[in-house]
């Protein structure tokens, strides 16, 4: 057998292996509609992808990437799935669209004007690009196929309509409300996507849902009630701001290790705001070093009216822009260290000290105790900021110098503070208090959620409200019609 020979031989084997498996996954036919298939986001923190079938549509909701794990499962049959409504733009929600256009969907995926904005660069750096999982046409595909839709503004399609309504989560981020229209009645299902806590200065406040059937809602944090000091939002971040000031007053800089998206530009209004107020001294050089935050802080600029009211009358029209604010390359900032300055801010990525500007920054501090490292989100499980954290005294940093991957050894004496303040997720109160107010739920789905947390939360749910509230597992099918 010669080698083209076998090279055909081979393809023609693993086509008809993989349409095999394609037929297998084939959507169930008959009664047991309306349905849910959770492709993702079910018993874990990430991936979030659910595949709402009617019996004459089906559509997906949300197609996030897994994260660091690539536990990436695309539903079968692409190419019959007439749409995807996304959430928002963070990549645990949006990071597989292209690889479900390599796989042969054709649909259009709506979302609100600033998601679609930001959209292109959460693809960007998202995991498959990097590694090339798809090829480019996919991504072009990606962004050609977004489409947006107003907040509150009612699109039908056969026999869906659907309402984005104001999650506060991120700039742009929704939960949707979908009514799918029956034979005798309508029936309406409620996916949160991710619901804000309260504490993001520059959003206005999480939306009120009054009707629906079945909720599908995330339980991030299911299992934590927190407590605030004041129901003002920038008022929560006070204990953050004196803790940042005393450090600079003393002579430290302070590192703010931050994700590009939402927590970048919060960080920068809850500083200037302080600043302004003399809580953290006035000149204060604040070092925003990520390029794409950069980029994204100018998407918030664009979209004025979908800001707080907080913020346009603060900003007074100029929106995240401060005398003290240098939003700078990673190696500008970084060199700073090397010279005379001032007690200085650095908010850099990543978020988790584990790549980009933040481990380079760290090896300029960590040796000096009157620096302060501000912990403002969560930490996964074994990196650098976990471990910060958690006080190990020793502690392997990885980072470029000079164009190299280099690896050191360090025993920090930098102050290391941890900030609840910032977290974007409702906590399970907030989960609560959005959940009273739905009247005739029949069932709670609880996704988006580590088992321990959505365990908590649904025997609040329970408890409270005597609704179902059920923990799915990866691949289940749940119809409707049956609950």
């Amino acid at each position: 057998m010669n080698k083209k020979f076998k090279l055909l031989f081979v393809v023609a084997s693993v086509t008809i292996i993989v349409s095999g498996l394609r037929l297998a996954g084939k959507w169930q036919s008959g009664d047991d509609y309306p349905a849910i298939r959770f492709c993702g986001g079910a018993s874990e923190v990430g991936g979030s992808c659910y595949l709402v079938e009617t019996g004459e549509t089906s559509f997906l909701v949300d197609c996030g990437a897994f994260g660091s794990l690539g536990n990436d499962i695309i539903p079968s049959h692409p190419e019959d799935i007439s749409f995807v409504l996304l959430t928002h733009a963070h990549s645990d929600h949006c990071g597989r669209l292209p690889e479900l256009y390599a796989a042969g969907f054709r649909g259009k995926v709506f979302c609100t004007p600033p998601t679609a904005a930001i959209v292109p660069i959460m693809l960007r750096m998202s995991r498959s690009f990097k590694q090339k999982k798809v090829p480019e046409k996919d991504y072009n595909r990606a962004l050609a196929g977004l489409e947006s839709i107003n907040f509150g503004r009612e699109k039908r399609l056969k026999d869906i309509s659907f309402k984005f309504r104001r999650a506060e989560h991120l700039l742009g981020a929704a939960f949707i409300e979908i009514s799918i229209a029956q034979q005798e009645d309508t029936m309406k299902i409620v996916f949160s996507g991710d619901l804000g806590s309260g504490n993001l200065v520059l959003l206005p406040p999480l939306q009120e849902c009054r009707k629906a059937d079945f909720v599908v809602m995330e339980s991030t944090y299911g299992g934590v009630a927190r407590e605030y000091d004041s129901d003002i939002p920038i008022e929560r971040h006070r204990e953050f701001a004196q803790a940042v000031g005393k450090a600079l007053e003393q002579g430290g800089d302070v590192l703010i290790p931050a994700f590009t998206l939402g927590r970048t530009q919060a960080v920068i209004a809850v500083i200037d705001w302080y600043i302004d107020k003399g809580i953290i001294p006035s000149g204060t050089i604040v070092y925003a070093d990520s390029p794409t935050a950069v980029k994204i802080t100018g998407i918030y600029r664009d979209y004025p009216g979908e800001l707080s009211g907080w913020a346009n009358e603060f900003y007074a029209g100029d929106i995240l822009r401060h005398p003290a604010l240098r939003e700078t390359g990673s190696s500008s900032s970084v060199g700073v260290h090397g010279r005379i300055h001032r007690p200085s801010i650095f908010i850099s990525s990543s978020g988790d000290l584990q790549h980009a500007s933040s481990p380079r920054h760290l090896m300029k501090m960590f040796d000096n105790g009157k620096n302060l490292l501000c912990i403002v989100g969560w930490q996964p499980p074994g990196s650098l900021g976990r471990r910060l954290v958690e006080g190990e005294e020793t502690v392997l940093v990885r980072y470029r110098d000079k164009g190299k991957n280099r690896k050191d050894w360090i025993s920090p004496l930098i102050q290391v503070r941890k900030f609840h303040s910032f977290s974007g997720h409702a906590d399970q109160n907030a989960l609560l208090s959005w959940l009273k107010n739905i009247e005739g739920v029949k069932k709670v789905f609880l996704v988006h959620g580590e088992v321990d947390q959505a365990k908590v939360l649904a025997e609040k749910i329970d408890a409270q409200f005597g609704i179902d509230a059920v923990i799915p597992r990866l691949g289940e099918r749940v119809a409707l019609s049956e609950n």
